[in-house]
């Protein structure tokens, strides 16, 4: 028998090994979306006024409307996140127009139209408010970013959150986090 045969035979089973142990090494996880830790019902996000961070959580729901404009109607998706740390003010609202007659929001994500200056002036954009009450009496508008909604069923509505919003002096909070919205309940109103 060939001396380059018995190595090649007691060599190769080495050689496979190594090689699926790279290639397995090489296949990388998918990332664990940020909405897998959370609860139904709760956000988990990060505020920045003017450099300052902050984390806060709470909880979050969801509500369908009808706008009325002139002959038409719109649906509009509203997400209520409540601020559990202030007693007054609303915390954060924002209003997504979905169009069509379809009984829940769609995947995908939502921008704001940087060209409105955070104010609503036509009704095909994200709309975004920020009432922060406590120390600060000021009220941020969306100025830029979007709403990614990864997942909705009747219960839920998941989604992550990438937002500027600006006060009237130029002041400017950015928001950004996941949420696990559920249904607004019919007793709180918003």
């Amino acid at each position: 028998m060939n001396k380059d045969s018995k190595w090649f035979r007691l060599a190769w089973p080495f050689v496979l090994g190594v090689a699926l142990v790279l290639a397995i090494a090489y296949i990388a996880p998918d990332p664990v979306p940020k909405t897998a830790e959370l609860a139904t019902g709760k956000y988990d996000l990060e505020t920045a006024i003017d450099g300052q961070s902050n984390k806060i959580n709470g909880p979050v729901y969801f509500e369908y409307s009808v706008k009325q404009d002139n002959s038409m109607e719109s649906r509009i998706f509203k997400l209520h996140f409540v601020n559990p740390l202030i007693a007054e003010g609303p915390g954060f609202g924002f209003l997504i127009p979905i169009s069509g007659t379809d009984e829940m929001i769609e995947q995908g994500e939502y921008s704001v139209d940087e060209q409105s200056g955070g104010i609503m002036k036509r009704f095909d954009t994200v709309f975004g408010y920020a009432d922060l009450g406590g120390k600060t009496s000021a009220l941020y508008f969306s100025e830029s970013g979007s709403i990614s909604i990864s997942g909705c069923t009747p219960r839920e509505v998941l989604g992550e959150i990438d937002m500027v919003l600006q006060d009237g002096s130029g002041g400017s909070l950015r928001v950004t986090g996941a949420f696990k919205a559920r249904p607004l309940p019919s007793n709180i109103t918003m």
